[in-house]
Formats: C-alpha cells, sequence, structure tokens
C-alpha cells in the first residue's frame, strides 16, 4: 500500500514537473512575447469567459479568447490554455494590454460554471 501511495505521488509531481517544462514563459515577460511563445510550443487557447461586458470582453474582441477574468483597479487578468489534456493558467499584470506583464502561472483547469 505505501509503494503504491509514493508511485501515485511520484507519478503526480512528475506529470506536473513535465507540463512546467513545457511552458516556455517566466515571470516578468511581456503577455504579448509570453502568448506568442505558448502558442508557438503547441499551446491552444482556452475560451471560459463568456460574459457581455467589461474588460474581459474588450480583450476577447481583440481576438484573446482565452481570458478568463480581469480585476477592477490594478489590472490583473487571467488566460487560459490547455496543451495535450493539460490546462494552464497565466496571470498578468497591467493596465493595457501593450504594458500586461507575466506574474504567475499554475497548471489548474478552469471552474467549470
Amino acid at each position: 500500500m505505501k509503494r503504491q501511495t509514493l508511485l501515485v505521488s511520484f507519478l503526480c509531481c512528475s506529470s506536473f514537473f513535465a507540463s512546467a517544462a513545457n511552458a516556455p514563459i517566466k515571470e516578468g515577460m511581456s503577455f504579448f512575447s509570453a502568448r506568442k511563445a505558448l502558442l508557438n510550443s503547441g499551446w491552444k487557447p482556452n475560451k471560459t469567459y463568456s460574459g457581455e461586458y467589461g474588460v474581459e470582453n474588450i480583450l476577447m474582441r481583440k481576438g484573446f479568447v482565452e481570458i478568463e477574468s480581469c480585476s477592477v483597479g490594478v489590472q490583473y487578468c487571467i488566460f487560459n490554455y490547455t496543451k495535450n489534456h493539460t490546462c494552464l493558467g497565466v496571470g498578468t499584470v497591467g493596465e493595457e494590454i501593450k504594458d500586461m506583464k507575466v506574474y504567475s502561472w499554475h497548471f489548474k483547469c478552469p471552474d467549470p460554471d
């Protein structure tokens, strides 16, 4: 039983590290550069926003269909991608699209509404 738990833990962590190695982004990278690098390495936009208003809608109309949400005030946004059944969420900060920078990312799928 202990061996099985250890193996499951190892496989889980190996999967995480394999995914992490496949995300060609780094903290502080411009969103445009990060998005281009992700798309070039096989990550696909994962459309999760279905609203009609706000910054999210503006970003969608500009072709950023992977937008999930943005905060009010200091502009924090989350963008979602998928690759080989792995989810990637990218957090950005910046008021204007041209100024947005990557500040974090994770390998969790968005919560279904």
